[in-house]
């Protein structure tokens, strides 16, 4: 009798600014959406960190502290004890954390940040939804527009993920002919420029 393969579970934790023009019952409808919506990409979320804010942070969408928390969280690692005198923060979670869902369209550069200090994937609202998008499309023209759209939302973070990547491998020497020496940052946004007219003509035909 053969056993079944039982998937593993995939966790993930949910950051949200709350802006002071936003009710409370906008905002607990958008976080509700955005868990539905992680259910749908297989993610169960195992906490939600909200903060009030006028503003999102520039650097890394929340404030430091509740950056900490997170990080703390998703690393089951205790509290800084001047931060856990003056927090009311959950325990750390035992167990693995696949990613962090954050419920708005963030820069590439508080993406960044925000995975370099917590230690995780990072995935804002825009890149749930055209993950899911991306999984249900069935026709080819469907598909063609999906990619398209994923290409256009990555090509802006790919010098972010150049920076995470390190020094190593950016620069691209050759021996001659067309990209010696090109970056690879430069590279790949050539590859998603032609990828993108390939699709479109896809479209067209």
């Amino acid at each position: 009798m053969q056993s079944e393969v039982k998937e593993k579970p995939m966790r993930a934790v949910v950051a949200a600014v709350q802006l002071p023009n936003v009710s409370d019952v906008e905002f607990e409808a958008a976080l509700t959406e955005l868990r539905e919506l992680a259910k749908t990409l297989g993610f169960t979320v195992v906490h939600t960190f909200v903060q009030r804010r006028n503003t999102f942070e520039m650097t890394a969408y929340l404030g430091a502290g509740k950056r900490q928390e997170m990080r703390s969280y998703v690393k089951n690692e205790p509290l800084p004890a001047d931060l856990a005198e003056t927090t009311q923060a959950p325990a750390p979670f035992d167990g693995q954390i696949e990613a962090l869902l954050v419920d708005h369209e963030i820069s590439p550069s508080q993406a960044r940040n925000l995975e370099l200090e917590v230690g995780c994937e990072v995935m804002d609202r825009t890149m749930v939804i055209l993950e899911i998008f991306h999984r249900n499309a069935r026709s080819r023209a469907a598909r063609a527009q999906v990619e398209i759209a994923r290409l256009g939302y990555m090509a802006p973070r790919l010098r972010e993920m150049a920076k995470l990547a390190g020094s190593q491998g950016r620069q691209r020497g050759g021996g001659g002919g067309r990209g010696a020496g090109e970056s690879l940052t430069e590279l790949d946004r050539r590859k998603i420029r032609d990828r993108i007219a390939e699709l479109q003509q896809e479209i067209i035909a």
